[in-house]
């Protein structure tokens, strides 16, 4: 049976290493997003243990810690990035305050 999913090949500027950001439903309610080392055709090389896991809640939630994730893994050191995720839990963005396009008035 095929894989269903979100895949994404990545690969890393800095170290020219080559990854794949998979995130998958576990669950009613839960996603894991993962990021797996993988050889030059980008087949992984240990489907067991991945380099980092995150679990999320919503699909929006995942959804935006997958595309994020890969962003941020084609531009950053990933031993930095991979660090980062394990020590602080993953918060979605909170979304940016609503701000008036109108000129302030003058007294």
């Amino acid at each position: 049976m095929p894989m269903k999913g979100l895949f994404n090949k990545v690969k890393n500027r800095p170290t020219r290493c080559r990854y794949l950001v998979s995130t998958i439903r576990k669950g009613e309610g839960l996603f894991e997003t993962a990021v797996f080392e993988t050889n030059f055709f980008y087949i992984p090389r240990s489907l067991s243990r991945p380099a980092l896991a995150v679990e999320t809640h919503s699909r929006d939630e995942a959804w935006d810690l997958h595309f994020r994730l890969a962003a941020r893994l084609a531009a950053e050191y990933p031993p930095q990035l991979f660090q980062e995720f394990r020590l602080a839990p993953y918060r979605p963005m909170a979304s940016p305050p609503a701000s008036s396009s109108a000129p302030p008035q003058p007294d």
